[in-house]
């Protein structure tokens, strides 16, 4: 069983305040900068201690799923402020003013062996975009050329997140988009914070190796017999300070194992983001700890 944290992580203190500074011209760009950088290497040494599977940068140098990608594409530019589902964050809403392209991909994320890289899935990016754009021609021209990019870096997997296809529908649309998509790098589509029983058999025959679950909102029961993908369990959630017991989901996991899919890895149920980073740490060390407590009773 693999356990990793795709996604964004929540930023430290000081690195929230150097950021603000920086919008009040009361420190320099490099001063953030610096800040990342501690952000990264202590996230990273969370990881490692923890013994998470792959790697992952929190996506700390971007502001949200969807903003980057934008800002690096013609004919996208993201400025309206939309809220995040129910929670109280943001992202900065994609316009269409043009034919989407990828100018140049996005760096790839600078971390010791191996390493997951987080990116929004096609229909979601379609859905920041108020549908002015379609799925497949953001999939083929925008997102294929970031992961061709990342899978030459050496990404061990890319993790597309996908917060709208179980609450609002568009599977079948989903798994057209994904089809252009390349597979030089596996692929999973994660469902953070929503009841996936409705789609995942639609995405059965999704080309993605792996399909990310919540488990505080989906029932184990809705995952069939034999699931012919990876389930990537959401066994933290990640809109609750409270604290996972490490046995607690490794006894889950060992249910959801003899359901017998493809394939089990454990990650939060969706980023980190929207607890305060000291309880994403611990939720990681748990996680962690899950993975000998589920040896143990195996």
């Amino acid at each position: 069983m693999r356990a990793y944290a795709p996604g964004v992580y929540p930023r430290s203190e000081a690195l929230v305040q150097a950021t603000r500074d920086l919008e009040r011209g009361r420190t320099t760009a490099e001063a953030v900068e610096g800040e990342t950088d501690r952000d990264l290497a202590e996230l990273v040494s969370v990881q490692q201690a923890a013994g998470m599977s792959l790697l992952g940068d929190g996506m700390l140098r971007w502001q949200d799923h969807f903003r980057p990608l934008a800002e690096a594409s013609d004919g996208l530019d993201a400025r309206p402020l939309t809220r995040y589902l129910d929670t109280n964050t943001f992202y900065r809403a994609v316009l269409v003013e043009g034919e989407p392209r990828l100018r140049a991909p996005l760096p790839a994320p600078d971390l010791p062996g191996e390493w997951l890289g987080t990116l929004p899935s096609p229909l979601a990016f379609a859905r920041a975009a108020q549908g002015a754009v379609s799925a497949e021609k953001l999939a083929a021209q925008v997102l294929a050329p970031q992961i061709e990019a990342w899978a030459r870096a050496g990404a061990a997997l890319i993790v597309l997140s996908e917060p709208f296809a179980a609450r609002e529908g568009g599977a079948d649309e989903l798994v057209r988009a994904l089809g252009e998509l390349p597979q030089s790098v596996p692929l999973a589509l994660q469902l953070p914070f929503a009841d996936a029983g409705s789609v995942l058999p639609a995405l059965a025959e999704a080309p993605v190796g792996a399909i990310g679950v919540d488990f505080y909102s989906t029932s184990l029961d809705a995952v069939p017999h034999g699931y012919p993908k990876e389930i990537l369990a959401g066994v933290l959630d990640a809109r609750s300070s409270a604290l996972e017991s490490p046995e607690e989901i490794a006894r889950f996991a060992g249910e959801l194992a003899s359901r017998e899919p493809a394939g089990l890895s454990v990650a939060p149920n969706g980023d980190l983001q929207f607890v305060p980073e000291p309880i994403a740490r611990e939720k990681i060390a748990r996680l962690g700890r899950s993975r000998t407590a589920l040896a143990e009773v195996a």
